[in-house]
């Protein structure tokens, strides 16, 4: 019997340090929310994607009528809260659940595999992405937590994501070093070396 993996693409930011929708930025004439979620399809036929900020623009994106969305009204509250949202809404048959979010444009298909199929070796553990700096372990999303992490996940309100409950599980977590997860889109500066990275491609 295979495993149930559902992928939950967090959207649900206003992006107010970029000064505009990161969700809404092209990369190669399309949002970065729409790739994410062509990307997410890839991986798994379970996905939601929980909105907030401009929710209807942001259904827009969505073509796919099989990917769920999940509106959080609480958005504001950060991302912890939208964690807290779409784990909320899984089918009690879930098995694990694979946090995404839209702004890693470096991260491609074969990037979230490595993650999947790392968590198919080894169901029981926690699997994130990772990297080592100055002598500290980092860990980020793509990350994916096995059904025993749900409750906690759930009762996140407050803060920037799910580290509280990756330290609560410590030593079930399993890091793939992937430096492109660190890559992400929160101030002007990273928007344009996305932007230059696109116009080199091209050349």
């Amino acid at each position: 019997m295979s495993e149930k993996l559902e992928i939950i693409i967090l959207a649900a930011g206003s992006s107010s340090r970029l000064g505009q929708a990161k969700q809404l930025v092209t990369l190669n004439g399309e949002s970065l929310l729409s790739r994410q979620c062509k990307i997410a399809k890839q991986m798994s036929e379970h996905v939601s994607c929980v909105v907030g900020f401009q929710a209807q623009e942001m259904i827009n994106q969505i073509d796919d009528a099989n990917i769920k969305v999940v509106v959080n009204d609480h958005w504001q509250a950060g991302l912890a809260s939208s964690i807290a949202k779409g784990v909320s809404e899984l089918d009690e048959d879930t098995d694990a659940v694979m946090l995404m979010l839209v702004d890693q444009w470096q991260l491609e298909v074969k990037h979230f595999l490595r993650i999947k199929n790392l968590w198919l070796k080894n169901p029981e553990h926690i699997i994130s992405a990772g990297q080592c700096s100055h002598d500290k372990k980092l860990t980020s999303p793509p990350v994916i937590f096995p059904a025993y992490c749900f409750s906690l996940l759930s009762q996140l309100h407050s803060g920037s994501g799910a580290k509280s409950v990756i330290k609560h599980f410590h030593h079930q977590l399993i890091s793939e070093i992937m430096p492109e997860a660190f890559v992400d889109l929160d101030v002007p500066e990273q928007l344009q070396k996305l932007k230059d990275n696109e116009m080199s491609q091209k050349f």
